[in-house]
């Protein structure tokens, strides 16, 4: 049974976030949730939404990716903690706060709703 991780095609998911924060960042805090009292433009409004479609998309990507993972996890082989120390660069306490975190989320039950309900269901004992 092999136990190397995927490979991987493209950056992850957290880098994918961490490049759009900081491209908002550089942007101007674009990501203010209260409005600023100044004018803005038609320039600035579209770097908003830029930013805001950015994180959106990165935010999907992770959770597809870690529901992915869940989804099939076994064919890593080994144990599960080497499969998200070498899958994600995580501990296990962090996959599960983001697996936690994606399963409430609509994108999570739109890309995989048997596999979300499953594991809702094992999540709340019932």
């Amino acid at each position: 049974m092999p136990t190397e991780p995927r490979i991987r095609r493209q950056g992850t998911a957290d880098e994918a976030a961490a490049l759009a924060f900081a491209a908002a960042e550089a942007a101007g805090d674009a990501l203010d949730i209260v409005p600023a009292a100044t004018d803005t433009t038609d320039a600035s409004a579209g770097a908003d939404r830029a930013g805001r479609d950015d994180l959106a998309r990165a935010r999907a990507e992770r959770i597809r990716t870690v529901l992915e993972f869940e989804a099939g996890w076994t064919s890593h082989g080994g144990a599960k903690a080497r499969a998200i120390r070498a899958e994600f660069g995580w501990s296990t306490t962090r996959y599960y706060q983001v697996l936690d975190a994606a399963l409430e989320t609509p994108e999570a039950l739109h890309h995989d709703p048997m596999l979300v309900r499953r594991l809702l269901r094992l999540r709340d004992g019932a």
